[in-house]
């Protein structure tokens, strides 16, 4: 007994002796993975000495005497701060992610190399020009030896058991093309969509829900397009004996009145209203307090630990040997400043939604081993791809190429479908950006813009002279006729893209009348320059008309003006649909039938609509707006979803709203697609639905939008591993704002940085940032600043004091 006792005393004394050496050793890892923050450390590549200070939010100052040495130190400040949001970047686009994460990822890799992103860097990397090259010979020797330098691999290696693999010059173009698939439709969906609707109902009713213009269209060049009319045959009128063929249907109106809509349709048309894009404004130096320009921007992504950008200050010597001082955010990944001011330009960015990308129907032979082409019929050219997967074995593909793009799969009538966009080209990333750093100008600024390679985005500029600009930055199509909302054969050599747009025929506004431009993701122009831009799907104006509105409001700003106009959560986009609620849902009638709506009435009366956190209102109108669309369009979603499983109703919902606002306003009858017997209960059982779901687990007052909207900014590896979210993720907070106003904010989306500068008054400039800096969380400044994001509160745009001070020697 004695010796037994004595034995699991051991083992238990070894087991602990076991346990404390592995969490030492644990610990001592993930300490190790720290950046060098103090000190002096020696690096192959540098010219001359470069110095790297942080303030204590870790924002970074880097200082060299050439910009190829500033490329050297951003590498490796961003591979020691930032390594895994890399890695994960550049594998999004390669379609790598399996040989990390494991059989999970095989089918989101499987899709992304139809693209074969990797050749295509390295295409791109072998026609750069001298400068280009060098500065990414920099970078990459930069981060190469950042990530070298850790004294152990970023913890995220350490949990997933693998070991980093080191930079390459085309991976920081991989991680330019993953901002392609962030921003702009990879496969087509949109034009799928749409070719879709176009094949199976009558013109006036795919006129209807595609509308080209509503009441809420702000242009900067004040055009604007009239929404379609309410369509006067039943639906689908025409097409509606070739929808029930299709559908293998009795005739819809009365066999489709009992379809229960699909969990799949259901979850992506409800309550999410992300829409990747942006807000950006300016005003010029004759209406702003600095007489410089003012330049404001917040970029909208989704928000997650660590942030997209990395906060830095570049100083060095230019070519011209001139000082350069230049602030922002960088990508890390890239050596560019993407959005910042050099004191003599402030510059923002916006999504632009153009036209960057075309479905082509494919006219093949029987079997479908070729495809007509202008020259007659040419074979597919099938390429294998291997993905290596974590824990098992490779997996082999082929990907099918034409002369004009991947296939990408068949639309509803079995024909397969190529597709064309400019993040396939050697035109698409460049680093043409870098040249933002020492122009002077805004016509320098928009000159440089022709000229890039980067995703396609709306670019205002202004100047320390006062001047205000917009244009497009990024490469623009030419076609060789008016095509492209719907897929279309290019067969017979009519339908064709002419190379690209030349920079003397970009589309461009330079100090309009007013002094004030602004775009955010809509429509910004129209007439000959929508000809060149076109419309890859733009959000509806919401945004851009309560932006405008806001400018016109004053006659003199400054930047804490424009940071205002980025915080408004004012629910203008509502107000029609909170007067609709109390004048043609809660009538008498309802009101008799249903006691408990009277509070519902007080609740939503009051004039004024905010989405604040502690609005029940708001949360109340909104939530009813989004189940009545539901209730509307799920049937028509359900039958097209069986038609072709790529239909998307989240590609055209944003622009749904104007035949979604006539169709409840108008309350046709020939609106066949409603599973209900009148107008007044689909509104019945769109509010019956909001109030449940709204008092599950409280009484309505209580309902408000903070609780529904409540923060959940996470690290990757913390959604796979919950436990470890306490020390990775950010506080869950209730945040005011929604997507239809200019202060966007989502549990996990919203504005991944707000800016408010006027180039040559820095040292008044605003800008704020979630998470923060760093990517580690025992950093010294990890989280810090993202209070002030989630406040509102005005922080420096500049940074702060050194605390920190890193002396990179040269060999």
């Amino acid at each position: 007994m004695k010796l037994l006792k004595t034995t699991l005393i051991s083992i238990l004394f070894i087991l602990f002796l076991v346990m404390a050496t592995l969490s030492t050793w644990i610990y001592s890892q993930i300490d190790s993975a720290l950046p060098q923050l103090d000190g002096k450390q020696t690096l192959y590549g540098l010219s001359d000495n470069a110095t790297i200070e942080r303030d204590q939010q870790g924002i970074a100052t880097i200082k060299a005497n050439n910009r190829l040495d500033i490329a050297l130190a951003t590498g490796f400040v961003h591979a020691q701060e930032r390594f895994f949001q890399m890695d994960l970047l550049r594998r999004n686009s390669a379609g790598e992610l399996a040989s990390l994460f494991g059989a999970a990822a095989i089918d989101y890799d499987s899709k992304i190399r139809r693209h074969r992103f990797r050749e295509r860097a390295s295409a791109i990397i072998s026609q750069m020009s001298a400068t280009d090259s060098a500065l990414l010979k920099s970078y990459t020797r930069g981060v190469n030896q950042g990530l070298k330098y850790l004294k152990a691999a970023p913890f995220e290696y350490l949990l997933l058991r693998q070991a980093p693999v080191e930079w390459q010059e085309e991976d920081t173009i991989l991680t330019v093309l993953s901002m392609y698939i962030d921003l702009q439709y990879q496969e087509g969906k949109r034009e799928r969509t749409l070719g879709l609707l176009h094949s199976v109902l009558s013109p006036e009713v795919f006129s209807f829900l595609n509308p080209k213009g509503s009441r809420w269209d702000a242009a900067i060049d004040g055009t604007e397009f009239p929404s379609s009319p309410l369509p006067q045959a039943p639906w689908p009128s025409a097409s509606s004996e070739k929808l029930a063929a299709q559908l293998n249907y009795q005739p819809l109106n009365k066999a489709l009145i009992n379809l229960t809509p699909s969990s799949l349709t259901r979850a992506k048309s409800a309550q999410s209203e992300e829409f990747p894009g942006s807000n950006n404004w300016a005003v010029g130096g004759a209406i702003s307090a600095t007489g410089s320009a003012i330049v404001a921007n917040d970029m909208h992504l989704g928000i997650r630990v660590p942030n997209t950008w990395f906060r830095a200050s570049f100083e060095y010597k230019s070519a011209a040997n001139t000082n350069v001082k230049v602030t922002g955010a960088t990508l890390p990944g890239t050596p560019n400043i993407i959005i910042g001011s050099n004191g003599h330009i402030a510059w923002g960015f916006t999504n632009s939604y153009g036209d960057w990308s075309d479905v082509i129907v494919l006219e093949t032979n029987a079997d479908k081993s070729q495809y007509l082409t202008p020259n007659g019929y040419q074979r597919f050219i099938k390429r294998k791809q291997i993905i290596a997967v974590k824990g098992q074995e490779a997996v082999d593909i082929t990907v099918t190429d034409t002369i004009w793009g991947p296939v990408i799969g068949e639309n509803a009538q079995g024909d397969l479908l190529a597709y064309r966009w400019v993040a396939h080209d050697k035109a698409a990333v460049n680093m043409v950006i870098t040249e933002f750093e020492t122009a002077e100008n805004v016509q320098q600024a928009i000159a440089i813009a022709a000229r890039a390679g980067m995703p396609a985005q709306n670019l205002v500029v202004g100047d320390k002279q006062g001047n205000i600009g917009w244009t497009i930055m990024g490469p623009i199509p030419q076609r060789s006729a008016m095509f492209g909302e719907t897929p279309t054969s290019w067969a017979n050599g009519e339908n064709k893209w002419l190379g690209f747009l030349p920079a003397k025929d970009y589309p461009k506004v330079i100090n309009p009348k007013n002094s004030r431009l602004w775009t955010a993701n809509s429509r910004v122009i129209g007439a000959d320059m929508l000809k060149k831009v076109g419309n890859g799907g733009y959000a509806i104006g919401a945004r851009s008309a309560q932006i405008k509105q806001n400018l016109e409001a004053k006659t003199s700003f400054d930047e804490q003006a424009l940071l205002n106009i980025a915080l408004d959560d004012s629910a203008k986009f509502l107000l029609r649909w909170q007067s609709f609620i109390l004048s043609d849902v809660l009538t008498d009638i309802m009101l008799a039938k249903h006691q408990e709506w009277h509070e519902v009435k007080e609740i939503i009366k009051d004039n004024n609509l905010y989405a604040s956190t502690d609005s029940v209102a708001y949360r109340l109108i909104r939530n009813f707006r989004l189940n009545v669309r539901d209730q509307v369009f799920d049937i028509f979603n359900e039958n097209m979803t069986k038609l072709d499983d790529n239909y998307s109703f989240n590609t055209i919902r944003h622009q749904i709203e104007t035949p979604l606002w006539q169709l409840i306003n108008q309350q046709p009858e020939n609106f066949l697609w409603r599973s209900h017997d009148s107008w007044a209960a689909l509104f019945e059982e769109s509010l019956e639905k909001t109030l449940t779901e709204m008092t599950e687990s409280t009484t309505l007052a209580n309902a408000t939008w903070g609780k529904q909207n409540t923060s959940k900014i996470q690290h990757p590896l913390s959604r796979a591993v919950p436990f470890i979210g306490q020390w990775l993720d950010m506080p869950e907070v209730a945040l005011p704002g929604d997507s239809y106003m200019p202060r966007v904010q989502g549990q996990s989306f919203g504005a991944s940085q707000r800016m408010s500068v006027s180039p040559g008054h820095e040292e008044n400039g605003i800008f704020h940032m979630p998470t923060s800096q760093s990517g580690h969380p025992w950093s010294p400044y990890y989280g810090l600043g993202h209070e002030s994001w989630i406040k509102g509160e005005a922080s420096p745009f500049l940074p702060g004091a050194s605390k920190y001070k890193l002396t990179l020697l040269n060999y």
